[in-house]
């Protein structure tokens, strides 16, 4: 079927008027009444019957305007989607994130980038870092957050954020009286500790090593809720990054003691193809990560460095 003779019997028969579906098509109305003349030739069908300045619908055509009706409501949700899309008011952001940044950070990225973008779709997905690297240079999504650089071509890396690693305990811990902490203090107890791997826990094992303490390890657990919780029934103590213990210290429920070493930190990245097509609310989005610091210095604590 041709689709311009259907359009233009379509609006004759919606108009019930040639010279309004020739002044809505922009053609002339010779034109009008040429291409439904083909159309019903076409088909060896009447569809409609000009009388005067009257136009009347056949049953073919009562049924055949029906279905135009939907394919051509079908086209106008099609160009106001394109328009959408055009205007960045459509679309999906797809993002791959270390378990502690998409818990803790994102939503509050998620929370100002929507004031913008609201109409934006955002996907947020937990992955170990080798597979989030994995997934971007594979451009199978559009943004990842490590907590470990990485060197790769096809992958653009940037350090948006660090954060201290503190020590935290059940408020009647032996040494909640103390501003600081050596990590010596800590010999001896009992520590729950992140799964192997985990950027923390190299962190902390390094540490351990380097400064030659003993310590009793006796859980490894990867969910860092479950720590806190742990730790708040002084099943032992463990170290996590300030930020993500903020709140339950601010309530009491844990205490947060620094360790007494500038250094003793971890650090997150962003990540992205090098040769990805960024559209305007992709690219609003990682602008809007890359002044992390600025953003959300209530979050998270600058480094006085």
């Amino acid at each position: 079927m041709n689709l311009y003779h259907l359009k233009t019997f379509y609006y004759t028969a919606k108009f019930r008027s040639l010279t309004r579906a020739a002044e809505y098509l922009c053609i002339t109305q010779p034109a009008v009444t040429k291409q439904i003349k083909q159309l019903q030739n076409d088909y060896n069908l009447k569809f409609l019957d000009v009388i005067g300045k009257k136009v009347i619908l056949t049953d073919a055509g009562l049924n055949l305007f029906t279905i135009a009706e939907r394919i051509f409501d079908m086209e106008s949700q099609a160009e106001a989607a394109i328009k959408d899309f055009q205007e960045y008011n459509k679309g999906k952001i797809s993002i791959l994130s270390s378990e502690s940044f998409g818990s803790y950070y994102i939503p509050h990225i998620i929370n100002c980038f929507r004031e913008k973008w609201p109409e934006i779709c955002i996907s947020v997905q937990s992955a170990a870092n080798i597979d989030i690297i994995n997934g971007i240079a594979a451009l199978k999504e559009d943004i990842g957050f490590i907590s470990a650089p990485v060197q790769n071509p096809k992958i653009s890396v940037y350090e948006i954020m660090d954060d201290e690693i503190v020590l935290i305990a059940n408020p009647g811990f032996r040494l909640s009286d103390r501003d600081t902490l050596q990590i010596q203090d800590l010999e001896g107890c009992e520590l729950i500790v992140h799964e192997p791997g985990s950027m923390v826990r190299k962190v902390v094992d390094s540490y351990l090593k380097k400064n030659h303490v003993h310590v009793n390890i006796k859980y490894e657990i990867s969910n860092n809720e479950t720590i806190k919780k742990m730790v708040q029934d002084n099943i032992g103590v463990a170290f996590l990054t300030r930020s993500i213990v903020r709140d339950a210290v601010d309530c009491g429920q844990l205490i947060s003691v620094p360790i007494a070493d500038r250094n003793f930190r971890r650090k997150y990245y962003m990540v992205y193809h090098s040769e990805k097509y960024f559209s305007k609310p992709l690219k609003d989005f990682r602008d809007l990560v890359l002044k992390w610091m600025d953003i959300y210095p209530a979050i998270v604590e600058k480094n006085d460095d």
